[in-house]
């Protein structure tokens, strides 16, 4: 059976257990939005559930206000008011969770640098309403579309993926780093090969499998978004929200795939041979061009992990964008995060995807260890959405008017 999707955690730090789930705040609004979006679990159990949660950080009466809007139960919300008086004392999140024009505070009073203090009114944005069933079907068509033939449009090529390791043993959002594995990434008529050429600084020649002590992944380049649409995943699609990615405003869905049509492999252990894999039901949300179907991000969570297994929770975030491939410009991958959690604690990779070029067999490595900063934060931070769509260049009939299909892209 083939997998287009695999996740290794290997076993690097000694067996540390939790009496309660330990999550931050992101985690916890991701939790609470899934459920709702699945209606599993009554007000009742969701608040049972809560009272088992140690947040990492700060939880807020905004937070609260926030999730009450999105339709959490009243036995849910005062699980959520104990929780905040136990976080109080804690330092709040590097951002808002729960992001939303809507609840933006207002600013009433300002004061100039060189002058005296000044009333100032300001109105909060109207957040865009949902678009009607009609349109959303629209965009979902379009997206959909875009990602059954995303990888046809792909030419053959050849990048560098940085991917930076960090363990938590307590699994309290206290990493620290176990450094950078440089790999070789090289996609050919649809296919990706994967090849480690450094492992924190020291030069190796090795499969991404064959890493030990963290966890690796594959499977970002076209296979991911294509089981996600395939009609054999029977994946469950609802209109989510409005956002704002790299500056362009994005239609956003969530969406659900059982375990019987997914295609989500996480593997256990630190030899191939004596791995303990499974297959899980996995849902998340898909981030795409209103117009375009162009997909910007997918967010994948792996849900209903047997209890049995070693590994108790993984999610991963992939962004795309345009690069130049040869003065070309195609949409690929730009970042990747991945989170994994188990009895031995966490671990996360941040992944960066550089250097792309076209495919060529005498690949060069010598200069690939160089210039290996982050990204800064703001390629990857989704922002409100605050203004109606854009229309497109060519007037429509309709301000929600699909344009025709742009051309492929040239081989």
């Amino acid at each position: 059976m083939k997998y287009s999707r695999i996740l290794l955690l290997l076993l690097c730090f000694s067996l540390f257990l939790h009496a309660q789930e330990q999550m931050n705040v992101e985690q916890l609004v991701d939790f609470l939005k899934s459920e709702l979006a699945l209606h599993r679990s009554t007000d009742k159990q969701i608040a049972a559930n809560i009272k088992k949660i140690t947040l990492s950080e700060k939880l807020t009466d905004k937070t609260i206000i926030d999730l009450q809007a999105m339709g959490i139960g009243q036995k849910t919300a005062e699980a959520l008011k104990e929780l905040r008086d136990r976080t109080k004392e804690l330092k709040p999140g590097g951002q808002d969770a729960t992001s939303s024009p809507a609840t933006a505070p207002d600013t009433l009073l300002r004061r100039e640098s060189d002058g005296p203090q000044a009333a100032s009114l300001s109105t909060k944005p109207a957040p865009i309403p949902p678009p009607d069933s009609i349109k959303q079907r629209e965009m979902l068509d379009a997206a959909r579309d875009y990602a059954i033939n995303y990888t046809s449009h792909l030419p053959n090529f050849m990048c560098v993926e940085v991917t930076r390791r960090f363990v938590d043993p307590r699994a309290q959002e206290n990493y620290r780093s176990t450094g950078t594995i440089l790999a070789r990434v090289a996609y050919k008529e649809g296919q990706e090969d994967y090849k480690v050429y450094s492992i924190n600084g020291k030069l190796v020649d090795q499969s991404m499998m064959s890493v030990r002590g963290g966890a690796v992944s594959t499977g970002e380049f076209g296979s991911m978004m294509h089981e996600l649409f395939d009609p054999k995943s029977a994946a469950e699609f609802n209109w989510d929200h409005w956002g704002t990615i790299r500056g362009r405003l994005m239609a956003v869905y969530s969406y659900f795939i059982d375990s019987g049509h997914s295609s989500y492999s996480i593997a256990y252990g630190d030899d191939e041979k004596d791995q303990q894999r499974i297959i899980t039901a996995y849902q998340g949300l898909v981030y795409a061009d209103p117009y375009t179907g162009e997909i910007t991000r997918i967010k994948f969570v792996a849900v209903d992990i047997p209890k049995s297994f070693p590994v108790q929770a993984t999610s991963e975030t992939l962004d795309y964008d345009l690069v130049d491939i040869s003065g070309q410009k195609y949409v690929c991958p730009l970042t990747a995060k991945l989170w994994m959690k188990s009895a031995d604690g966490a671990l996360k990779n941040d992944i960066e995807f550089r250097n792309y070029r076209k495919f060529s067999s005498d690949f060069n490595i010598k200069y690939e260890t160089d210039n290996l900063q982050p990204l800064p934060e703001s390629k990857t931070e989704e922002q409100p959405a605050a203004a109606p769509p854009a229309k497109p260049a060519k007037p429509a009939t309709s301000t929600w008017d699909l344009p025709s299909a742009p051309p492929p892209p040239p081989q």
